[in-house]
């Protein structure tokens, strides 16, 4: 792969291939193929439109309750992230039909201002996965498919919701075609002054009980039009663009509050994918997909919490060309190979008031190339993958540059049925996480020191599981331990600021839990129960050093209960425990919570086609104080109702 702007960015796209339940082994009228990722040898979480409905979620980041083993994390820049295992976001991939949503510059994206109105459902695979994903992914991968066209489902739909300090949100979409051509288009509008904090927290810089510099404002569309050529081939484009801007709540209790505004949050993307049979018998196939991302930022910086006198600016402009190509060939039914390239080439470019807004540039050229190997038989299957991956920094600002380097990846996976309704899973791999160039060489509006000597993580992670289905729902028990060498953590050094350091090992041991069960056809509940122990090695050699952001347990239990006459009742109980934040040199204990929440809704049948809901929802009913980072306390009891209209 060249260095100087040649992009050769092959992307991906993947085939999903799916298990019949009572044999493991694969039916090639089955395979569907799609822009999402391959579904592995391993538990798959899956968010369909149903779920993202109950929760009236107008971000991606309001959809964690639904997803075990992950936690919202808000940092002090203001961003919702997702945590996945105690792993953080940079370690974690996320893609909207294929093209990736992280912006590589710091591999996050704010999922408070990624809208859900476009999607149809999420698949999160944890832990190390497929190969065939590309580079820095070892703590695993949540893949967002965009609605897709069905004679059965409803074409089009309108809603509005209404709350607390003037929340306001509008959203629709409109599907449409027929077994060759189809085509979506959605739209959302988002616009809230806040949030209020519960009436128990008191801080004489918030004197109101709404939370200071809260406020967001949101506007996205999106469209997509998809071309079947046959049931195995097809051709899709989308366009999407967010325009957001929103503030930051200032940190309450640490040396150096934050008073941030972001005035200009915009991000574009453009993505082409497809598939293309390549042998009339559906034995092999193409699968390709290109994206091209432009995201552009301001960050305001002010003196106080007055925000009266800006004291910074920063700029951010960054350029994705991302890109995967996978080769899928079937030999018989029992051999299954495939081959994939990926990558993608980035430029980011940042400018600062305090600097008279000189331009600094920065480039990464990041690739993987990998293949697999399944080799199935009626009662077990086996799986065998590896991966090369590299990176280099073209361009590094101001900064000296660093050599190219690069490491591998491996994967493999077993699978055995006992009979059609149990089965285990156990996997182990290898997976390297370069540092963006941000951890590298940014200073974060003065807070950071700059290392461009960090070394990659490096996970090993080892999984065993058991599936067991039976006639009220199907129960998932996984028992996971990662070491992760290198990992990158944030230390504090002389002067008050911070810098990023590699801690020499780190281990995570857990168990999680997950049952569905439908006991009654108008009652569904969902359990989901995580508990893990989370340490670095210290000087001595033991396992004993804490880290932040990992909390020994977590979890969700939801209700959802429909009465014959079109009225529903949703619970939802959230709960997280012993949890540390690393503060002035030393661990602060985060406190654990229990928190509710209500939705009541109607539905109205206004014919065969067309249907009315009216809902309410309250959010923390007992307005518990609650923080998802030190000195940033999140919102106390919320009420906002609303209606959608299907048709």
């Amino acid at each position: 792969m060249s260095v100087k702007g040649f992009f050769f960015i092959t992307f991906f796209v993947l085939s999903k291939l799916t298990f019949t339940q009572d044999t493991l082994k694969y039916v090639l009228d089955e395979i569907t193929i799609k822009s999402g990722l391959v579904l592995e040898a391993k538990q798959v979480i899956k968010i369909d439109s149903r779920n993202i409905e109950k929760s009236d979620a107008s971000s991606v980041d309001e959809l964690a309750i639904y997803i075990p083993s992950v936690k919202i994390q808000t940092n002090s820049r203001g961003e919702n992230l997702y945590y996945i295992r105690g792993a953080g976001e940079r370690q974690i991939a996320l893609f909207f039909d294929g093209a990736p949503i992280n912006v590589p510059w710091d591999n996050r994206i704010d999922l408070s201002l990624i809208p859900t109105e476009a999607i149809g459902e999420m698949t999160i695979t944890k832990g190390i996965p497929s190969m065939i994903y590309g580079a820095n992914t070892p703590a695993g991968v949540v893949n967002i498919q965009s609605k897709e066209y069905c004679d059965e489902m409803s074409k089009g739909k309108i809603s509005t919701q209404f709350g607390q300090n003037n929340f306001q949100r509008y959203s629709g979409y409109w599907l449409d075609g027929n077994k060759n051509f189809s085509y979506l288009l959605s739209t959302s509008y988002k616009n809230t002054k806040g949030y209020n904090l519960p009436v128990s927290y008191s801080d004489s810089n918030n004197l109101s009980q709404q939370r200071i510099n809260s406020y967001s404002k949101s506007i996205n569309t999106f469209g997509k039009v998809t071309y079947n050529f046959t049931n195995f081939s097809n051709l899709g484009l989308s366009i999407s663009y967010i325009d957001s801007k929103k503030g930051v709540p200032p940190e309450t209790d640490v040396e150096q509050i934050r008073y941030w505004k972001y005035p200009d949050w915009k991000k574009l993307g453009i993505n082409l994918n497809g598939v293309q049979e390549l042998e009339k018998d559906k034995n092999s196939f193409l699968t390709y997909s290109f994206s091209f991302t432009k995201f552009n930022m301001q960050i305001d910086q002010y003196a106080d919490i007055t925000f009266s006198n800006i004291d910074d600016i920063e700029r951010d402009n960054d350029y994705i060309y991302y890109g995967r190509l996978i080769y899928t060939k079937l030999f018989g039914v029992n051999h299954l190979f495939k081959f994939s390239g990926s990558g993608y080439t980035t430029t980011h470019k940042e400018d600062f008031l305090s600097s008279s807004y000189i331009e600094d540039k920065y480039s990464q050229n990041l690739y993987s190339v990998g293949c697999e190997y399944e080799f199935i038989q009626p009662t077990y299957s086996i799986i065998l993958g590896g991966s090369f991956d590299g990176v280099s920094t073209p361009s590094t600002g101001p900064h000296p540059a660093r050599e190219p380097f690069s490491d591998y990846s491996a994967y493999s996976a077993f699978v055995y049925s006992f009979s059609p309704s149990f089965s285990t899973k156990f996997n182990i791999g290898r997976k390297t996480r370069f540092p963006t160039l941000r951890e590298s060489y940014s200073g974060a509006l003065g807070k950071f020191v700059i290392n461009p000597d960090l070394k990659a993580e490096n996970a090993l992670t080892t999984e065993i599981s058991a599936d067991y289905k039976y006639s009220l729902g199907k129960t998932n028990l996984s028992v996971f331990l990662t070491y992760l060498k290198d990992g990158i953590i944030k230390t504090k050094i002389a002067g008050g600021k911070s810098m990023r350091i590699n801690k020499d090992n780190i281990r995570t041991f857990g168990i999680e839990l997950t049952t569905s069960l439908t006991p009654f056809e108008n009652l569904y509940c969902n359990v989901n129960l995580t508990l893990m122990n989370t340490y670095a090695k210290n000087n001595e050699g033991e396992y004993k050093d804490t880290l932040d952001n990992r909390p020994d347990f977590l979890g969700a239990i939801i209700v959802d209960y429909y009465f014959l006459n079109g009225f529903n009742i949703n619970t939802e109980l959230t709960f997280k425990g012993n949890e540390y934040q690393y503060v002035y040199d030393k661990f602060k204990k985060m406190n654990s919570y229990i928190l509710l929440n209500l939705r009541l809704s109607y539905k109205f049948k206004l014919d065969n086609s067309k249907s009315l809901e009216a809902f309410i929802r309250f959010n923390n009913i007992f307005d518990k104080l609650y923080f998802h980072q030190w000195s940033l306390p999140e919102a106390g009891r919320q009420i906002w109702f609303g209606a959608s209209l299907d048709f």
